[in-house]
C-alpha cells in the first residue's frame, strides 16, 4: 500500500494552532499544511467563492502531494460546504479521506447548560451548524466577530475588540465555545473577558482526541498514513507574523514554503 501525509487546510493561523495540537498529541504522522493565505479571511465569504477556494487547495493535497487524508481546519468551510465537498472528493479522490471538524465539536457539547458560541459570520449563518446545534443544545446564542480572525492575522488588538462583546453574554451563562480555529490562539483573551463562563470547548483540544479515537475505531483507514514525524508547511502568501507564529510554535526547526498552484 502506498502510504500518504495527513493534509491540514486552512487561510492561516487557524489551522496552524490545530496542526501544533496535533503534532504534540500525534506527532509520529506525517503532516502537509496549507495556510491560504492570499484569501484570508474566510469568514465571511460566499459558499460558492470558498467551495473555489476549497477544492483548488485539496486538488493540491490530495494530488500533488498525494495526501491520504485532509482535515478541514476551518468551521467556515466545514459548516458550509462539507457535504458538497464530499461529494467533490468522492468523484476525483475516491478513497482519500476528507475530516470535516462540526460533527466532533457539536457531539462534545454539553446538551443541558445554556451555551454562548463565538464564530464567524458565515459559521453562525450556517444550516450544518444550525442543524446539529437545535438537536444537540438546548440552549444557546451564537455571537458572530466578524474582525477577529483578521485581527489574529494581522497583530490586531484582540482584546478590545473581544471586549467589545461583553454585554452580549449574560453572567448565568456558564459555558462557552470557540468555534473558529483561529480564537483559540486568544483563548486566554476570552477567558479573561468573560470570567463568569468556567467551562470551554476549544477545537484544538478536540480534535486530536477525535482523530486518535477515529484511528483506534479504523485501523484500516489510519494504515493510509505514513508515520516518520515529517512536517512541511506551505503558504499560498508571505504574511511575517504567520512566520513567527510557526517558528514559535515548532521550535524553529521549520521551513516555510510559499506556493502557487
Amino acid at each position: 500500500m502506498n502510504k500518504g501525509s495527513m493534509g491540514i487546510f486552512d487561510s492561516g493561523l487557524g489551522g496552524l494552532w490545530m496542526l501544533k495540537h496535533l503534532k504534540d498529541k500525534l506527532g509520529n504522522y506525517d503532516y502537509i499544511f496549507l495556510g491560504d493565505q492570499k484569501n484570508a479571511p474566510f469568514g465571511e465569504k460566499t459558499p460558492d467563492e470558498l467551495f473555489q477556494i476549497a477544492t483548488e487547495a485539496l486538488d493540491y493535497l490530495y494530488g500533488v502531494k498525494k495526501c491520504k487524508g485532509v482535515i478541514l481546519a476551518c468551521n467556515t468551510i466545514s459548516s458550509t460546504i462539507y457535504d458538497r465537498l464530499r461529494n467533490w472528493k468522492d468523484n476525483k479522490y475516491f478513497g482519500c479521506i476528507l475530516f470535516g471538524i462540526v460533527r466532533p465539536t457539536v457531539e462534545s457539547l454539553d446538551k443541558d447548560l445554556p451555551m454562548v458560541i463565538f464564530a464567524t459570520p458565515r459559521t453562525c449563518q450556517s444550516e450544518v451548524y444550525e442543524k446539529f446545534l437545535s438537536e444537540n443544545v438546548k440552549n444557546y446564542i451564537k455571537i458572530p466577530l466578524p474582525k477577529l480572525a483578521y485581527l489574529i492575522e494581522n497583530g490586531g488588538d484582540t482584546y478590545s475588540y473581544i471586549k467589545s462583546f461583553r454585554d452580549s453574554v449574560g453572567v448565568n451563562i456558564k459555558k462557552g465555545a470557540l468555534l473558529c480555529t483561529h480564537y483559540g490562539i486568544v483563548r486566554n483573551d476570552f477567558e479573561s473577558i468573560f470570567p463568569n463562563i468556567s467551562d470551554w470547548v476549544y477545537q484544538e483540544d478536540l480534535i486530536p482526541k477525535y482523530l486518535s479515537d477515529y484511528f483506534i475505531e479504523f485501523k484500516d483507514r489510519e494504515a493510509f498514513f505514513s508515520k516518520e514525524s515529517r512536517l512541511y508547511i506551505l503558504t499560498t502568501k508571505e504574511n511575517k507574523i504567520f512566520d513567527k507564529f510557526a517558528n514559535e510554535w515548532f521550535s524553529g526547526d521549520i521551513s516555510i514554503e510559499t506556493i502557487i498552484y
